[in-house]
């Protein structure tokens, strides 16, 4: 079983590390319902019009990536054992990816002159974060299958970076004679699959039994999980570069379907072994993730023999925004008050009256979280199948809501500042007022 109490808490990185990234991803959140309210159907036309892919940047890069880039510089350190180094890099990390997604989006639907500023800006983000988590993954002592999970995430989102790059130097200077089909293929690939969906899988091995008190995750499963998924996430990309007809293309997806299943029969039986019954706001949207995933991933099966783009919106829809959105959502409204209580509040313990960690989350807050996440998808999902306006309209108002939630919990954790430490005299005052023995003659 995964050894939930080799946890290195005393190598947590300081707060405003992590929560640069978790207060700057909800307003991207916010950005991107702002941007599907104001094009309405327009981003449902066809995967790769500008605005769409501007839009769905907008939400991976800068809310979804923003998040995970966060949580790992946050986890790694505690899992791992060893802190990421030159923490003074961490906030450049932030800065230029946050100017890296304000710049494509702007680029890729305004003005594209922008676009080498949006290719430096994110490059040179997502390569430093790259260098400094793979320099801690590297030395990191730790055989956890968290820490292997995100050394794969790590090295797919290598590969995502590499293709995006190419794909927006394209879109600046110029298209080359290329198979296209299968570079974003395999772009999807290592970026929805290989990066947030590993990662997701790899950190629910500690965070399930952490939060919801299920039992811990078989160490020996979760290895062969991420074997599975390590082989899906090459030999799939092979097949499409071979250009493999689609039965070869479902051989390669077996060690991926093989994976998934796996750690779907091992979630279930966790879940329902789980000590404390109560399902609370965030399990709630970790349930409704896991039921869009298994829908996502069918409706990938799919995508091989139709051709119809309708399918491949519900799958981004399904995946992005029905799996990857609450999930990331569901943590974080766990991780930010368990952070803030750890560093304010538990070295008071015993000293002062503290807060429990639910008293640092809006619980009614958080559990109208879940009817908004619900229902943005549905409205979404509405508007793949009958082109309604209104239904991708309601699902902007949706995002925005999410974001907005989102920053509020964030607050709310936030405006209850730590009583000060009691006053500890000084040693030598103890003595000051003692009579000194006789001087014996």
């Amino acid at each position: 079983m995964l050894p939930s109490a080799g946890l290195h808490i005393d190598q947590a990185p300081p707060l405003h590390l992590p929560f640069r990234f978790f207060a700057t991803a909800p307003i991207f959140a916010i950005l991107t319902g702002c941007a599907v309210l104001f094009w309405g159907g327009e981003v449902l036309l066809t995967p790769l019009l500008s605005v769409t892919v501007a839009t769905l940047h907008l939400t991976l890069l800068g809310w979804l990536l923003m998040s995970i880039c966060g949580a790992m510089i946050q986890m790694i350190p505690v899992l791992a054992g060893i802190p990421v180094p030159w923490p003074r890099g961490i906030p450049w990390v932030h800065a230029l990816l946050t100017i890296g997604v304000l710049s494509l989006f702007v680029g890729l639907v305004w003005q594209p002159w922008v676009l080498p500023v949006a290719l430096g800006g994110v490059g040179l983000a997502v390569t430093l974060f790259f260098v400094l988590v793979a320099v801690a993954l590297v030395k990191a002592p730790a055989k956890h299958p968290t820490v292997n999970a995100m050394r794969i995430a790590l090295l797919s989102l290598a590969g995502t970076l590499i293709l995006g790059a190419l794909f927006l130097f394209e879109y600046w200077h110029g298209f080359l004679d290329l198979d296209r089909y299968a570079l974003v293929g395999i772009h999807l690939v290592w970026g929805l699959l290989g990066t947030m969906g590993t990662l997701i899988v790899g950190v629910s091995f500690q965070v399930l039994p952490m939060f919801y008190m299920t039992p811990e995750f078989p160490s020996r499963s979760a290895n062969w999980i991420l074997i599975g998924m390590g082989l899906f996430l090459v030999l799939f990309p092979v097949a499409l570069i071979w250009a493999a007809p689609p039965g070869l293309l479902y051989v390669a997806a077996l060690p991926g379907v093989g994976a998934i299943a796996l750690y779907g029969v091992e979630v279930r039986r966790m879940l329902q072994q789980r000590k404390r019954k109560l399902v609370d706001a965030t399990l709630r949207l970790w349930i409704f993730g896991f039921a869009c995933a298994v829908a996502a991933l069918s409706l990938l099966a799919l995508w091989p023999v139709q051709e119809d783009e309708r399918w491949r919106f519900l799958f981004g829809i399904l995946y992005v925004l029905g799996w990857v959105m609450p999930i990331i959502v569901g943590m974080l409204h766990k991780i930010v008050p368990f952070l803030v209580w750890f560093h304010w509040f538990s070295p008071l313990a015993g000293l002062r009256e503290i807060p429990m960690m639910d008293d640092l989350s809006p619980l009614r807050v958080v559990n109208a979280q879940v009817v908004i996440v619900v229902g943005t998808v549905v409205a979404l999902v509405v508007a793949v199948f009958t082109g309604w306006d209104l239904a991708v309209r309601l699902g902007g108002v949706g995002l925005i809501a999410v974001g907005g939630v989102s920053l509020y919990a964030l607050w709310f954790a936030l405006r209850v500042k730590p009583p000060k430490m009691p006053e500890v005299p000084d040693f030598a005052s103890f003595f000051k007022d003692m009579v000194p023995p006789p001087q014996n003659r």
